[in-house]
Protein backbone atom coordinates (compact mmCIF):
# COMPACT_ATOMS: atom_id res chain seq x y z
CA UNK A 1 0.00 0.00 0.00
CA UNK A 2 1.43 3.59 -1.13
CA UNK A 3 0.46 5.98 0.58
CA UNK A 4 0.84 9.61 -1.49
CA UNK A 5 2.01 12.74 0.05
CA UNK A 6 -0.50 15.48 -0.03
CA UNK A 7 -0.98 17.93 -2.57
CA UNK A 8 0.48 21.47 -1.93
CA UNK A 9 -2.05 23.75 -2.47
CA UNK A 10 -0.99 25.66 -6.07
CA UNK A 11 0.66 28.76 -6.21
CA UNK A 12 -1.34 31.73 -6.76
CA UNK A 13 0.91 33.55 -8.88
CA UNK A 14 1.45 30.56 -11.29
CA UNK A 15 -1.65 32.36 -12.99
CA UNK A 16 -0.81 35.35 -13.16
CA UNK A 17 2.52 35.00 -14.59
CA UNK A 18 1.19 32.72 -17.38
CA UNK A 19 -1.20 35.86 -18.27
CA UNK A 20 1.91 37.90 -18.01
CA UNK A 21 4.01 35.79 -20.05
CA UNK A 22 1.08 35.17 -22.61
CA UNK A 23 0.21 39.35 -22.94
CA UNK A 24 3.76 39.77 -23.23
CA UNK A 25 3.75 37.59 -26.35
CA UNK A 26 0.73 39.41 -28.02
CA UNK A 27 0.53 42.28 -30.03
CA UNK A 28 1.21 45.38 -28.63
CA UNK A 29 -2.35 47.64 -28.12
CA UNK A 30 -3.02 50.73 -30.14
CA UNK A 31 -1.95 53.90 -28.83
CA UNK A 32 -5.27 56.18 -28.32
CA UNK A 33 -7.22 57.95 -30.97
CA UNK A 34 -5.73 60.68 -30.53
CA UNK A 35 -5.73 63.16 -33.00
CA UNK A 36 -2.24 64.59 -33.55
CA UNK A 37 -3.96 67.40 -36.29
CA UNK A 38 -6.37 68.53 -33.24
CA UNK A 39 -4.99 71.79 -31.92
CA UNK A 40 -6.67 71.05 -28.61
CA UNK A 41 -4.44 69.96 -25.31
CA UNK A 42 -4.90 66.39 -24.21
CA UNK A 43 -5.51 65.70 -20.05
CA UNK A 44 -5.63 62.57 -18.60
CA UNK A 45 -8.51 62.68 -15.24
CA UNK A 46 -8.48 60.03 -12.67
CA UNK A 47 -11.61 59.87 -10.93
CA UNK A 48 -12.99 58.16 -7.51
CA UNK A 49 -16.76 57.86 -7.34
CA UNK A 50 -17.70 59.20 -3.61
CA UNK A 51 -20.61 57.12 -2.40
CA UNK A 52 -23.09 58.97 -4.09
CA UNK A 53 -21.06 58.34 -7.13
CA UNK A 54 -21.17 54.56 -6.63
CA UNK A 55 -24.56 54.65 -5.71
CA UNK A 56 -25.88 56.70 -8.41
CA UNK A 57 -23.45 54.05 -10.92
CA UNK A 58 -24.90 51.20 -9.34
CA UNK A 59 -28.04 51.92 -10.06
CA UNK A 60 -27.82 53.52 -13.27
CA UNK A 61 -24.44 52.76 -15.07
CA UNK A 62 -25.32 54.11 -18.18
CA UNK A 63 -25.19 57.78 -16.80
CA UNK A 64 -21.49 57.40 -16.84
CA UNK A 65 -22.12 57.83 -20.67
CA UNK A 66 -24.47 60.78 -20.40
CA UNK A 67 -21.30 62.65 -18.72
CA UNK A 68 -19.17 61.85 -21.75
CA UNK A 69 -22.07 63.62 -23.40
CA UNK A 70 -22.58 66.67 -21.07
CA UNK A 71 -18.58 66.81 -21.32
CA UNK A 72 -18.49 67.26 -24.83
CA UNK A 73 -21.26 69.72 -25.08
CA UNK A 74 -18.88 71.98 -22.99
CA UNK A 75 -16.75 72.05 -26.05
CA UNK A 76 -14.29 69.01 -24.72
CA UNK A 77 -14.02 65.48 -26.27
CA UNK A 78 -13.64 62.52 -24.70
CA UNK A 79 -10.92 60.59 -26.68
CA UNK A 80 -11.18 57.16 -24.44
CA UNK A 81 -12.26 56.11 -20.86
CA UNK A 82 -11.19 52.72 -18.84
CA UNK A 83 -12.54 51.34 -15.88
CA UNK A 84 -10.37 50.78 -13.15
CA UNK A 85 -9.57 48.63 -10.13
CA UNK A 86 -7.28 50.34 -7.33
CA UNK A 87 -7.28 54.06 -5.60
CA UNK A 88 -8.95 55.30 -8.64
CA UNK A 89 -12.51 53.96 -10.11
CA UNK A 90 -11.77 55.60 -14.19
CA UNK A 91 -9.29 56.94 -16.36
CA UNK A 92 -10.67 59.54 -18.92
CA UNK A 93 -8.25 61.08 -21.63
CA UNK A 94 -9.98 64.67 -22.69
CA UNK A 95 -9.68 67.07 -25.18
CA UNK A 96 -10.26 70.80 -24.50
CA UNK A 97 -9.76 73.88 -25.78
CA UNK A 98 -7.35 75.60 -22.69
CA UNK A 99 -6.09 74.91 -19.55
CA UNK A 100 -9.00 77.35 -18.37
CA UNK A 101 -11.75 74.66 -19.83
CA UNK A 102 -10.67 72.02 -18.26
CA UNK A 103 -10.23 73.87 -14.81
CA UNK A 104 -13.57 74.78 -15.43
CA UNK A 105 -15.17 70.74 -16.61
CA UNK A 106 -13.17 69.38 -13.71
CA UNK A 107 -14.40 71.91 -11.09
CA UNK A 108 -18.39 71.48 -12.69
CA UNK A 109 -18.22 67.78 -12.40
CA UNK A 110 -16.75 67.98 -8.97
CA UNK A 111 -18.99 70.03 -7.41
CA UNK A 112 -22.09 67.75 -8.28
CA UNK A 113 -20.90 65.34 -5.26
CA UNK A 114 -20.71 62.16 -7.21
CA UNK A 115 -16.76 62.12 -8.01
CA UNK A 116 -13.25 63.57 -6.61
CA UNK A 117 -11.24 64.02 -9.92
CA UNK A 118 -7.20 64.86 -10.15
CA UNK A 119 -6.07 65.86 -13.88
CA UNK A 120 -3.34 66.19 -15.35
CA UNK A 121 -1.98 67.78 -19.17
CA UNK A 122 -0.37 65.26 -21.30
CA UNK A 123 1.55 65.93 -24.87
CA UNK A 124 2.24 62.74 -27.22
CA UNK A 125 5.80 61.47 -26.86
CA UNK A 126 7.23 63.22 -30.21
CA UNK A 127 6.38 66.91 -28.74
CA UNK A 128 8.28 65.89 -25.46
CA UNK A 129 11.02 64.21 -27.69
CA UNK A 130 11.57 67.23 -29.59
CA UNK A 131 11.12 69.62 -26.92
CA UNK A 132 14.29 67.47 -24.95
CA UNK A 133 16.16 67.61 -27.81
CA UNK A 134 15.66 71.93 -28.11
CA UNK A 135 19.00 73.91 -26.64
CA UNK A 136 18.96 75.62 -23.47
Amino acid sequence: MTIEPPQRPSNPWTRFEEGVESAIDTEPLPVGDIDDDDDMPVYMMLSRLTERGRDRVKDHPERILEVNHEVEQRGCAVVAQYALMGQYDFVTIIRAPSNEAMHRLAIELGARGTIETQTYPAIPTEEFINAMKQPD
